[in-house]
């Protein structure tokens, strides 16, 4: 199996535009986890960009790609001395599959936290949570956790024995497999690595996003990440998650919010 590197791998074919090879392993199903695609978008984006790394990213998923040759169209929309603003497209058999806008800069991981918030609920210690499987209670197989070493909090697992907490609520720890250390590009993944939240409902299947915004507050230190998610609405077959994500210093490093659609019936 390719190693993180290896499937967020972008190659410059022309100006702006980048010949990726996507890794159809890092799927949930049969279509590759929304987190992994943006990972690859970010990398072709970084790259391109004169500031290394991604700010600010908002992500529509127009269409389910699938494992094979893609190209990512990237567009310098803004450059200024501290940030830059890019349109990115992740292109297959002529289809725009992901469209993304993503503003870059320099983060500091030494830079002082003036003021924050109070941090959510504590999730279980990574040697009290449950490592994740690859095959879900209804049959679907999750490629992405061969990949990914997930390890969920136990108060919300409850649904994969048929006792549903009865919330929008998933908590957990994650790290690559093959040691990669976390970076931003990690970090992407990471926000869309645990089960949806509307498992916590007994609502299990693919749950596929329609959009994710991702904003990378700080570079993690090595180690885990924790992740928590939450959700506030379930109506009209559709429901949220918001994620925040600590690295191992306890340093709040990502937040996202997405928009994903849940199963009927």
């Amino acid at each position: 199996m390719a190693d993180f590197k290896e499937a967020t791998t972008v190659k410059r074919a022309d100006s702006g535009r980048y010949d990726v090879d996507i890794d159809g392993s890092w799927s949930v199903g049969d279509v590759p986890n929304g987190g992994y695609l943006l990972a690859l978008i970010l990398k072709a984006v970084t790259t391109e960009s004169p500031h290394p790394h991604p700010l600010s990213t908002s992500a529509h998923f127009v269409a389910p790609p699938s494992g094979g040759p893609a190209t990512i169209h990237t567009e310098i929309l803004r450059s200024g001395k501290t940030t830059a603003t890019l349109r990115a497209t992740l292109v297959q058999d002529d289809v725009s599959r992901v469209e993304a806008l993503i503003t870059t800069s320099t983060l500091d991981r030494e830079a002082d936290v003036e003021w924050a918030g109070p941090n959510p609920e504590p999730v279980a210690p990574v040697d009290e949570c449950i490592p994740a499987v690859v095959d879900l209670p209804d049959g679907t197989h999750v490629g992405l956790l061969e990949h990914v070493d997930l390890r969920l909090d136990p108060q919300t697992l409850g649904w994969f024995s048929g006792r549903p907490a009865g919330q929008l609520s998933m908590r957990g720890h994650v790290r690559l497999a093959d040691g990669t250390q976390p970076d931003p590009l990690v970090l992407a993944l990471a926000v869309d690595s645990l089960p949806p939240t509307v498992f916590g409902l007994g609502r299990l299947g693919w749950a596929p996003t329609v959009e994710l915004s991702v904003l990378t507050r700080s570079l993690p230190a090595p180690g885990w990440l924790t992740v928590h998610l939450r959700g506030r609405l379930v109506r009209d077959g559709w429901f949220d998650e918001e994620a925040e994500v600590y690295d191992a210093d306890g340093a709040l490093v990502a937040q996202s919010r997405q928009l994903a659609r849940v199963r009927v019936g």
